[in-house]
């Protein structure tokens, strides 16, 4: 049992140590107002709504039929788009509308192409969205970029994940050892208890009484 347990636990380490370099993709977004005399700086007139619009956008497109219609895009690897809590202590529901979309792939130049569709599809569907409401250009949600994108290669340590994967395979096959002994010991003892039965006299004569 043992040393199944070993070839076993050394079957798993080599695709745990020999992965695939994964790399991350993000990218910032800002949902901001139209600019106008009143409000020249956009920043300044952010209210909660703007953060709802945001996140119901994302909701939509986190959603199985948007990431298949995206795949069709071109898009590759694990996304995610991720409104952002910028309230504060003071004000909790006072949220800016930005965004974050994150992009896992196994190469750096499909996750900022991956990156790009996305962010081009959310800028997309907020344009959508107010022209079905036949909102005024002049009055219109823009978005802009608030963190340029970039990727980050996800660090992997062959040495952890050949440890983990030792400590694992000895605990389950010293789990599975120890299971086995038992049912073995308790096994012995049911045929140890039926032989002594079977070895017990069997009286059957009649016993003959004594003569007074």
């Amino acid at each position: 049992m043992i040393v199944v347990g070993a070839l076993v636990t050394a079957g798993a380490a080599s695709p745990a140590v020999h992965t695939t370099d994964r790399y991350l993709s993000s990218e910032v977004l800002m949902i901001q107002p139209p600019v106008s005399e009143y409000a020249p700086n956009p920043v300044t007139g952010l209210y909660p709504s703007i953060a709802v619009t945001a996140a119901t956008i994302a909701n939509r497109l986190n959603t199985p039929d948007s990431q298949d219609e995206l795949r069709s895009k071109g898009v590759t690897g694990t996304y995610k788009f991720e409104p952002r809590n910028t309230g504060t202590r003071q004000e909790p529901r006072y949220v800016i509308g930005s965004m974050s979309i994150t992009n896992i792939s196994s190469d750096e130049a499909d996750g900022l192409r991956s990156l790009q569709i996305l962010s081009t599809t959310y800028a997309q569907e907020l344009k959508k969205i107010q022209d079905d409401w036949n909102v005024k250009k002049d009055l219109r949600i823009t978005v802009a970029t608030l963190v340029p994108p970039t990727a980050t290669l996800l660090t992997h340590s062959p040495l952890r994940s050949l440890i983990g994967v030792a400590l694992l395979g000895t605990v389950l096959t010293s789990a599975v050892a120890l299971w086995t002994d038992v049912a073995l010991l308790r096994r012995r003892r049911r045929a140890k208890g039926a032989l002594s039965t079977a070895d017990s006299p069997n009286w059957t004569d009649q016993l003959v009484r004594s003569a007074p």
